[in-house]
């Protein structure tokens, strides 16, 4: 891959700004000079985010439903769809219609998103992240339903690697561990839990990893393996 220049800072769109992984990813980007559409819900969040760095534009938008390609500036550099749910049911009390979210929400937002930027991200050489779980290698009983969903979207990293390979895009997958999020309602010590500073670290590596490699999956593990 060639090295793009630009006139201005590079430009990342990040979906699920307004707490946990997405909030870490988007100060630290911001942090390292990079322009960033930060999407979520939040109102009052998106404003704080605003309100942090000038090089932050908060952007109001429900991933289940509106204008994803909207959302899509002209020039953009990395895409990282972080924006998921986590149900608390399994799969004997989870209804058509939570299946629909979750998957909605956790799998195609994140595809309709590449989709809309891949001409802007095909002109960067830029590159797309897609934050995973450990839930997405490994499934377990309390979790199958967003496992599912993981798994869903490690598939369309992998394919869509595969197809954006010869446009010169790349394509990481981001699997942390246990994160001290509000989406981690494990019983543990949260002491020992990922903090969201180290996943968001390991998401800027594969954004600005050297132009001739892309880190395809980075798993994030804490120092002492959690059960619950």
């Amino acid at each position: 891959m060639d090295t793009i220049q630009h006139s201005s800072p590079h430009t990342a769109l990040v979906t699920g700004a307004t707490s946990g992984i997405g909030r870490e990813v988007t100060l630290q980007l911001a942090d390292a000079g990079w322009r960033v559409i930060a999407v979520g819900r939040d109102q009052q969040a998106l404003a704080e985010l605003g309100r942090v760095s000038e090089l932050i534009s908060p952007r109001a938008a429900d991933l289940l439903e509106g204008d994803l390609a909207g959302l899509v500036p002209e020039q953009l550099d990395a895409l990282v769809h972080a924006a998921g749910i986590s149900p608390d049911t399994g799969v004997e009390h989870t209804d058509t219609e939570d299946w629909s979210r979750v998957l909605t929400l956790n799998v195609t937002a994140g595809a309709q998103l590449a989709r809309h930027a891949l001409p802007a991200l095909r002109r960067a050489h830029g590159t797309i992240v897609f934050l995973n779980s450990g839930a997405g290698t490994a499934a377990r009983p309390r979790n199958a339903v967003y496992a599912a969903s993981k798994h869903a979207l490690r598939a369309l990293a992998n394919g869509l690697r595969v197809e954006e390979e010869g446009n010169g895009v790349r394509v990481s997958s981001v699997y942390p561990g246990p994160t001290d999020t509000p989406m981690f309602t494990g019983h543990v010590d949260r002491s020992e839990l990922i903090q969201p500073a180290s996943v968001a670290a390991a998401v800027l590596t594969a954004i600005t990893a050297g132009p001739d490699v892309q880190l395809t999956d980075i798993h994030v593990r804490p120092r002492r393996e959690l059960s619950w």
